[in-house]
């Protein structure tokens, strides 16, 4: 008697630890489920996936188009000039007997104001960019930045000389809006996804925000993009050049010049991306 006790509870035992478990993988299984529905909770909330499917493509549109497009502007010169002169004769103190040496310097930064005249170049993906009308849009503000990579000594070299350029404080952020449809698989754009309102804007550090918004502030993103800059400096090499010799074989005058370069490279590649939703604020 007292062995089929021990036995029946033995066995009600294992039924207990049984139900235990079962009951811990229907928790553990219901708890799957809830957070799996709360990750897609984002997704499955909005009211137009047509809308939110031509929005987030537009904006890898965007970064597609627009990766590996590089500018490269016109060169900046720095000209240097050092000229001299030294005239022997009967007075050795008069003035004309003087050793006379003369400093100049000219800047000279292509005209960006100016229409073609200061206009960098664009390689890259730009035949695509050109029907979106993008493509001046990036080029004549990076013209325009130019003059900031501009080394603040050669400025200092030619504050004094009339007419010369001065460094400008900032450069003003330049703002754009167009529109774009969705292309399908064949390069083609897809009416079934309507089109989409972009807006590009460029700040004074070559950077990149646009916002692809289909109406509806919900439905905005906004790709961030930060460029590769470049203000490669090269300094020329001295030429010299000698006025005639005289009779006993000195030079009495002559001149040095040499011409410093400054060009401006600025490159937009996909890994200096980041895509978000809601506003950006680009920083500078």
């Amino acid at each position: 008697m007292r062995k089929g006790v021990r036995k029946l509870k033995g066995t009600r035992g294992a039924a207990i630890m049984i139900a235990l478990i079962i009951f811990l993988l229907c928790a553990l299984a219901g708890a799957s489920a809830f957070f799996m529905a709360a990750s897609n909770a984002g997704r499955y909330s909005h009211s137009n996936e047509q809308e939110y499917y031509s929005v987030s493509s537009a904006a890898l549109m965007l970064v597609e188009m627009l990766d590996e497009l590089q500018y490269t502007s016109q060169q900046v010169t720095f000209d240097y000039e050092r000229s001299w002169s030294y005239e022997t004769g009967a007075d050795p103190t008069a003035p004309e007997n003087q050793h006379a040496v003369v400093d100049k310097y000219t800047l000279t930064i292509p005209p960006a104001a100016d229409p073609g005249a200061g206009k960098g170049t664009m390689s890259g993906p730009t035949h695509r960019m050109k029907n979106l009308g993008i493509y001046d849009v990036i080029c004549a503000q990076c013209d325009k930045l130019v003059s900031l990579n501009v080394p603040n000594e050669w400025y200092a070299r030619v504050a004094d000389v009339t007419g010369s350029p001065k460094k400008p404080e900032t450069v003003e952020s330049v703002s754009y809006e167009f529109t774009m449809k969705v292309e399908d698989g064949s390069g083609n754009p897809n009416e079934k996804y309507g089109t989409v309102s972009c807006k590009l804007v460029m700040n004074a550090n070559y950077n990149l925000l646009l916002t692809c918004n289909g109406g509806n502030s919900e439905y905005a993103i906004t790709v961030y993009w930060v460029a590769d800059v470049d203000p490669a400096k090269a300094a020329g090499t001295p030429k010299y050049v000698y006025a005639d010799a005289e009779t006993d074989g000195s030079y009495k005058k002559g001149t040095m010049t040499q011409r410093d370069t400054l060009q401006v490279t600025a490159i937009w590649k996909k890994e200096k991306v980041t895509i978000s939703r809601g506003e950006v604020i680009a920083n500078g």
